[in-house]
């Protein structure tokens, strides 16, 4: 899993692009998954998004586990909870454009 500044920004992109998805000439979104099925779209990459979040916290959890048993150095420790808090910068990042795009739905007149 890549947990640099980079990758927070390709993940960051990915779920940029999973928002706004590609339109059809009259205008409907384009629908490629059918029900039960996951493919390369918008669902997996929030599924693996999701994933990788969860992974970034659990390896803060044995990090910190192994520094209390002496298994792991301080650095290791600040290096995995300074990925956890860019991981999470980046989902509160995500979660507010899924808010505002829904605000920006709820105004449009019917």
């Amino acid at each position: 899993m890549e947990v640099s500044g980079l990758g927070a920004l390709r993940q960051y992109q990915a779920a940029q692009k999973a928002l706004t998805p590609e339109l059809t000439p009259d205008g409907a979104p384009e629908l490629t998954l059918t029900k039960g099925e996951v493919g390369n779209g918008g669902a997996a990459n929030f599924a693996k998004g999701v994933e990788e979040f969860a992974d970034v916290f659990k390896n803060v959890e044995n990090t910190m586990q192994a520094h209390a048993t002496g298994q792991a150095n301080a650095h290791s420790v600040v290096q995995a909870i300074a990925n956890a808090e860019l991981a999470l910068e980046t989902a509160v990042t995500v979660r507010n454009r899924v808010v505002e795009a829904y605000q920006e739905l709820l105004r449009m007149p019917v």
